[in-house]
């Protein structure tokens, strides 16, 4: 049996989404494709324009099979510990052995003796990233600057404009997770990069036969025509987002504001140092600009500096709101970055692959949070899963407000079940 596994946010799923799987799933002739999701709030810090529910339908009337969700602690922090995660819930599935994902360049040695760089550090790379740092630079430029370093004999100028496209940031974090998290020698994964197509990653045009899930985004929110973006959208699933976008209010980074300030205003410093990616000097950055919060994008725009970045600010600001503190990496760490692996929906005929799964993961399977937090011991999978729910309540509270509208609450919530 080929299980083909992908690690993605689908925010929305668009014929980009459509792409990979079609194209990864014929180059390995899967069987079964499982996905890892995020939740309701995604890497770039901010709310998936949908609830993971929503999108989970979506994901599996395009070809997914199996939908799993990417705990909140991982989905929402940095490329390393997303990647990880990811790369591990699949690993302790026991089914998967294709891995793929979509790159700018997809150029696998190149990936690979980058990734080994990366993985094992050589002391004339960690003296050159050293140096960046007290340049001044971010973490992700200072990396950039001591990779080209320590690749002289690539061209810089094509190496600085590889490590400038997240896709392929994301594929080398992809590739030291699969070493780093490697399944047994007799089931090993396989990585599949596959050539992302048209628009760059941040690419605002809808103008091109495939555009970015940004975009998308944008015109969305902005309640653009659908002429103008409808056929972006795989056909199997396009009726379904005329409707949701017709009748589904989107969520935006915006929507946190008020929560967010309520958080500034009322949380002591130590809370604000507790939370997950804060620093003292970024904490400090914060507490004296709080003053001039008049919203989420806003401020992140002014806190944004040379040394963090505008993403960085905005994931430490969402962690902010929804209590996720450095603690939960440590429960990520200590769980093999595997607490869990939830299930958010299937396709009925994918009973052969979740038999396996079944049959062979190592860590617990839930299908039923509220089940799951009553018999789970206070363990750091007990205390990842409640961050879930609680952001999931957070996501649900806000949008009933937004759409005045009550929403389901997390453990109501039925799984996404497709013939």
């Amino acid at each position: 049996m080929n299980v083909l596994g992908v690690i993605a946010e689908f925010n929305p799923f668009h014929n980009g989404h459509n792409h990979l799987l079609l194209t990864a799933r014929a180059r390995c002739q899967a069987d079964y494709t499982v996905i890892i999701m995020s939740g309701d709030f995604t890497q770039r810090g901010e709310p998936a324009i949908y609830d993971k529910f929503i999108r989970t339908r979506l994901a599996l009337a395009c070809g997914a099979d199996i939908v799993l969700e990417m705990p909140v602690a991982a989905a929402t922090a940095s490329a390393r510990d997303f990647a990880r995660t990811g790369v591990a819930l699949l690993a302790a599935s026991g089914a998967v052995n294709y891995l793929a994902f979509g790159c700018e360049d997809v150029n696998l040695p190149l990936l690979y003796s980058l990734a080994d760089v990366l993985s094992d550090e050589p002391p004339a790379y960690r003296r050159a990233f050293r140096e960046a740092l007290k340049d001044g630079n971010a973490w992700p430029t200072a990396r950039s600057r001591a990779l080209q370093q320590f690749f002289q004999d690539y061209p810089p100028k094509q190496l600085a404009r590889f490590l400038k496209q997240p896709n392929n940031i994301l594929a080398l974090e992809y590739l030291m997770a699969l070493k780093a998290f490697a399944p047994p020698a007799a089931a090993p994964i396989t990585p599949l990069p596959v050539q992302r197509i048209y628009a760059g990653y941040h690419d605002q045009s809808l103008n091109t036969p495939v555009c970015s899930a940004s975009a998308l985004r944008r015109g969305i929110l902005n309640q653009l025509p659908q002429d103008d973006y409808l056929a972006q959208f795989p056909e199997k699933i396009r009726s379904a987002m005329q409707g949701l976008i017709k009748n589904q209010t989107p969520m935006s980074a915006d929507d946190l504001s008020q929560a967010l300030a309520y958080c500034l205003a009322a949380g002591s410093r130590k809370q604000l140092m507790d939370a997950l990616d804060m620093d003292e000097n970024l904490c400090r950055r914060i507490e004296n600009m709080r003053s001039h919060f008049t919203g989420f994008n806003d401020f992140c725009d002014r806190l944004s500096t040379r040394a963090y970045t505008r993403t960085r600010i905005s994931r430490v600001l969402l962690h902010t709101l929804l209590g996720i503190r450095t603690s939960a990496q440590s429960d990520l760490e200590a769980a093999g970055y595997a607490p869990y692996l939830r299930i958010l929906g299937f396709r009925r005929h994918a009973a052969p692959v979740l038999t396996q799964i079944k049959q062979r993961a190592h860590i617990p399977i839930i299908s039923r949070p509220a089940i799951a937090l009553r018999q789970l011991p206070d363990t750091p999978a007990r205390r990842l899963l409640s961050l879930d729910v609680h952001a999931a309540d957070v996501y649900r509270s806000i949008l009933n407000v937004r759409s005045g509208i009550a929403g389901v609450h997390e453990f109501q919530h039925k799984m996404i079940v497709l013939e």
